[in-house]
């Protein structure tokens, strides 16, 4: 586990020249723009949460065009530590985004004079942070497979459509159920809520277990 760590580490060295105080205030200018549009902190904390989850990809992006993967064989770094060290540093990078995310929110909120619902605020970064570490377990097991440079059209499709599914989804309940199925429905989940959040949790440990695997499988099948 400390070399895995220690790995993580090295991701960070790897990303931290991008993560440019520029970059933030570009991200923090339209993070104000959307809650101006939205008069809510949910679209803040969601738009800065989709341009930090954007930086998991960049120690693949760098590794490959810097033949850092090589570097780790040569240093005798094993290949389980280095699928594991990338899989740390995603949850890092969610887990500090979605802090910052709601920080910067409250933050956002208060300048603009609008009320910040703490607990709706909380909900939402919570969701967030499970939603982008499901796409990132799509988009690892890619990367570790093709590598950035083949997988990167790829990888970021589960971003387009994870919105578009979700649309449909809600599309296809309200034409398959009526008003008073869906408020029965949401009841039954309120009801059900502790349940819900363990199968929930049960889910996404099944999903970010099997993408460790698979991506575990890729990496050491591949040629470096």
């Amino acid at each position: 586990m400390n070399k895995a760590l220690s790995f993580v580490r090295l991701d960070y060295i790897t990303v931290k020249p991008y993560l440019t105080l520029k970059n933030l205030f570009i991200f923090l200018a339209v993070a104000v723009i959307m809650v101006i549009n939205s008069g809510s902190s949910a679209s803040a904390i969601g738009i800065l949460m989709v341009y930090a989850a954007l930086y998991v990809s960049y120690p693949f992006a760098v590794g490959e065009k810097n033949g850092i993967d090589a570097l780790y064989t040569t240093l005798s770094i094993k290949r389980n530590t280095v699928v594991l060290g990338r899989y740390l540093f995603a949850l890092t990078v969610d887990v500090c985004s979605g802090l910052l995310a709601y920080v910067f929110s409250f933050v956002i909120m208060l300048m603009l004079r609008k009320e910040f619902n703490a607990g709706e605020a909380f909900l939402v970064t919570l969701i967030m942070l499970l939603v982008f570490s499901v796409v990132q377990a799509i988009q690892l097991p890619i990367y570790f497979k093709l590598g950035y440079a083949k997988a990167k059209f790829i990888a970021y499709l589960p971003f387009f459509c994870l919105p578009l599914a979700t649309v449909a989804a809600t599309s296809l309940l309200r034409n398959v159920l009526s008003v008073n199925q869906i408020t029965v429905l949401l009841e039954w989940l309120v009801a059900n809520t502790f349940i819900m959040v363990l199968l929930g949790i049960a889910l996404w440990l099944a999903i970010v277990i099997i993408s460790f695997l698979m991506s575990l499988k890729y990496y050491n099948k591949r040629e470096l």
